[in-house]
């Protein structure tokens, strides 16, 4: 090796940042970082380097057996960080930097690097970084679920009122027991009122915040849908970015607005109300079936028309459509277990995850980045964003609040993807500077 070599190597360190991003910043180092994104908005390749300071993470300035004073190494090529060299005394062509110095203090080979989170060994990272990481797991949750009731109140749904009413809770427990967070929005008047623990049971005041939130205004035979559209700025803030979202109409009739033209109507409230499922409790024929009204008086006189539209609606969202009367019954208590069945059944991994707390370091919410680790054991590093208006299609995260951080969330292209990962999981680093789309 040219003294001129050995001379830069001894005074520049750099590092290179894995797509784990164990990156480089001395004690007195100015700290420099560059990533590329990616078509699908992936961070593909990062770097960092530092100058002027002493490298304090993996160097090889001391321990490393065989080394200077001066901290160069006595094999190697200059310009590398990382070879497969076992030894610090080989003097192979093919050696290209130092032996790496284990936690023990103990050589080794420079392919292990050492996690900052559990000093444990792990491959493909670079050693002589200085900006010690530590990765904690976030915890995966399940999906959260916010759903929309519009009971029609209606002179001749006086059961069916009390029925829902006496199926709420039930309904609800189910949901929360499997683990999932549920909002619940009623849209009626007084005439249902819900009993603890979903309600307060103090009508015309049960409102129950967050879980459930009792909108009073009463429901006609055909403004079912109008009403879950008019009241939105009254439920909206019941609603959450990442939250499933599910609409339930309980009617004894049809709808005066027609499906395509609500189903727009209600995606267009934002991008989490694409995906929603609508749910229906109505009529699934009439009068004007003369064979079933034959065999089945009694739903026929209880059914005043067939819900058409909400049954249009069942079918474009794959949802559920259950018989308001069938066989002479009108049995609510199955299809309010059916109904929550269905909610626990498409719930998937939530799109939030709480920060967690990494040991022995205080948070720099200006040095946080997070992996997600596919199934495949692939790992994407994503970049930060400084709110929900700016993920666009970017594959990103970003705070639930910038100056008060406590959660972080995926913006809906992430969380799509990672939906559609059973094993998806999530790394949450702190003590390196956001990765920021460029």
């Amino acid at each position: 090796m040219s003294m001129k070599l050995r001379s830069l190597n001894g005074r520049l360190v750099s590092c290179v940042a894995t797509l784990t991003l164990i990156a480089c910043a001395g004690d007195d180092a100015s700290e420099s970082g560059s990533g590329s994104i990616s078509a699908s908005g992936f961070v593909t390749s990062a770097s960092a380097s530092n100058s002027g300071g002493t490298a304090t993470s993996g160097d090889s300035d001391s321990g490393d057996s065989g080394d200077s004073d001066s901290g160069d190494s006595d094999s190697g090529d200059s310009g590398s960080t990382s070879s497969d060299s076992t030894s610090t005394t080989s003097d192979t062509s093919d050696a290209t930097s130092d032996a790496t110095t284990n936690p023990t203090g103990t050589t080794g080979t420079s392919d292990s690097t050492t996690d900052a989170t559990t000093g444990s060994s792990g491959s493909d990272s670079d050693t002589e970084g200085s900006c010690a990481e530590v990765k904690v797991e976030a915890e995966n949750k399940k999906q959260p679920a916010d759903i929309i009731f519009a009971i029609d109140n209606s002179g001749s749904m006086d059961y069916e009122e009390g029925a829902v009413q006496d199926n709420m809770n039930d309904f609800s427990n189910q949901i929360i027991q499997s683990g999932i967070d549920a909002h619940v929005v009623l849209i009626s008047n007084n005439d249902i009122c819900i009993a603890a623990p979903l309600g307060s049971g103090q009508c015309p005041n049960d409102n129950k915040p967050p879980s459930y939130l009792h909108v009073n205004d009463g429901v006609g035979s055909n403004n079912a849908l109008n009403k879950i559209l008019d009241h939105h700025a009254d439920w909206k803030d019941m609603m959450r970015p990442d939250g499933a979202k599910h609409v339930v109409v309980v009617s004894d009739d049809n709808s005066d607005m027609g499906a395509a033209a609500f189903d727009a109507a209600f995606k267009a409230l934002g991008p989490s109300y694409e995906d929603y499922q609508f749910h229906a409790i109505v009529g699934t024929w009439d009068v004007g079936d003369v064979f079933e009204c034959a065999s089945d008086p009694f739903c026929c006189a209880t059914i005043a028309d067939e819900g058409k539209v909400y049954k249009q609606l069942v079918n474009m969202t794959g949802g559920v459509l259950g018989p308001l009367c069938e066989n002479g019954n009108q049995k609510f208590g199955p299809l309010f277990n059916t109904l929550s069945m269905e909610v626990v059944q498409e719930a998937t991994i939530a799109c939030e995850w709480d920060i967690p707390e990494p040991m022995g370091m205080d948070i720099d919410f200006g040095k946080v980045n997070v992996d997600y680790i596919d199934g495949m054991g692939g790992v994407n590093v994503i970049p930060k964003v400084e709110g929900a208006d700016n993920c666009g299609d970017l594959k990103a995260w970003y705070y639930d609040d910038e100056n008060m951080p406590t959660k972080i969330f995926a913006c809906p292209a992430l969380c799509e993807l990672i939906q559609g990962d059973a094993q998806a999981q999530v790394n949450v680093k702190f003590g390196c500077e956001s990765i920021i789309p460029q």
